[in-house]
């Protein structure tokens, strides 16, 4: 009945540290996302890193093909429309127990937001910004 018993504790115990590390996983990127979003993805908070993009990334296929089809013109045409997203991935390992095989599992956790809105201290400069996301020459 003991290695009945010392496997089944084993699992137990695997599973907890499992979760506990895919909790604390999930709170550290959510918390790097947050700040990053809002801070409108300008300075990216120490130990994060992110992939942004225009909002459109999770839109219908439809809508990716005809921002596809305009190139950096259309992306930037709906990153000036909707704004721009930022998500981010992070993942960790968990060392499995000998009993189970040993070895280690990966955990994953992975978020996305909208980045807060700039907002500009004049007009020339919302006229500029406007300019250079449409047209982007002389940026």
């Amino acid at each position: 009945m003991l290695p009945f018993f010392i496997a089944v504790w084993s699992c137990i115990i695997y599973v907890h540290n499992a979760y506990a590390e895919k909790v604390k996983l999930m709170a550290r990127n959510r918390a790097c996302v947050v700040t990053y979003a809002f801070d409108a993805c300008r300075s990216v908070p120490p130990g994060c890193s992110f992939s942004t993009g225009p909002s459109g990334g999770e839109a219908p296929g439809e809508v990716d093909g005809f921002v596809g089809a305009l190139g950096s013109f259309g992306s930037g045409l709906l990153s000036a429309v909707t704004g721009s997203s930022v998500s981010s991935r992070m993942t960790s390992t968990v060392s499995k127990p000998r009993v189970l095989g040993g070895g280690g599992t990966s955990v994953l956790a992975g978020h996305s937001m909208q980045c807060n809105t700039r907002y500009h201290d004049s007009p020339v400069r919302s006229l500029a910004s406007g300019f250079c996301s449409f047209i982007g020459i002389g940026c």
